[in-house]
């Protein structure tokens, strides 16, 4: 799909600083892929042909590699050969978007595969996850890599507690689709280990990584 999008809208969050902010937005896209998760391949991080490979510096893809395998995800919905992991994970260091562990220079990330853009980092980890921009972002993109805890009785994400998700869908009732590079499987986010009974899909994500199929535009 070859298409430009030119719409504007409000997103919520906390900055890095730890300070609210709504911004008014603009999307300027070259290319739009509101059907990635049509295409969608899932990826665990423990798929026994690379989870005890080092993905970068000292980690394993099990031990930590579950942002790389959403990336993956995303991969394989906008490029028709078959990208794996561990390739993912040495085309990223190559266009040094690791700094040690960490995968800290996300703007990057086009360098190594520039069917993708950058659009940022956006924390709920302290109000409600900001619904309308979230299906906004995957009506518009096809997919969303999301922030929660791994453990939902522990303690925030910034202290490491933290895994991430690729939703693909926001269901009728509220719920979220989701696929999963613990297990690479899909299912609903309120029947995960990452939700509590009574959460709400606004209360179980602490945010986005904003990895979109598609080539902004200035």
């Amino acid at each position: 799909m070859d298409s430009l999008l030119n719409d504007r809208f409000s997103i919520a969050g906390i900055n890095a600083d730890g300070v609210p902010f709504k911004l008014d937005c603009g999307v300027y896209a070259k290319f739009i892929y509101p059907e990635a998760a049509s295409t969608l391949v899932v990826y665990s991080q423990n798929d026994p042909r690379w989870a005890n490979k080092i993905y970068a510096h000292a980690l394993t893809f099990a031990k930590a590699g579950c942002l790389v395998c959403c990336v993956t995800m995303v991969i394989s919905a906008v490029y028709p050969e078959t990208i794996l992991p561990p390739e993912v994970s040495d085309n990223l260091k190559r266009a040094g978007v690791f700094v040690g562990d960490m995968l800290s220079r996300p703007s990057r990330i086009p360098d190594a595969y520039s069917r993708l853009s950058w659009g940022g980092v956006v924390h709920w980890r302290t109000i409600p996850a900001d619904m309308e921009f979230l299906q906004r972002e995957i009506s518009t993109y096809g997919c969303a890599v999301a922030e929660v805890q791994w453990d939902p009785r522990g303690t925030s994400p910034s202290t490491g507690n933290q895994h991430f998700v690729v939703i693909t869908q926001l269901t009728a009732d509220g719920d979220a689709i989701i696929a999963d590079p613990w297990d690479g499987q899909k299912k609903k986010l309120s029947e995960s280990r990452y939700s509590l009974p009574g959460w709400s899909t606004a209360r179980t994500l602490t945010g986005l990584r904003l990895v979109r199929p598609g080539e902004e535009k200035d």
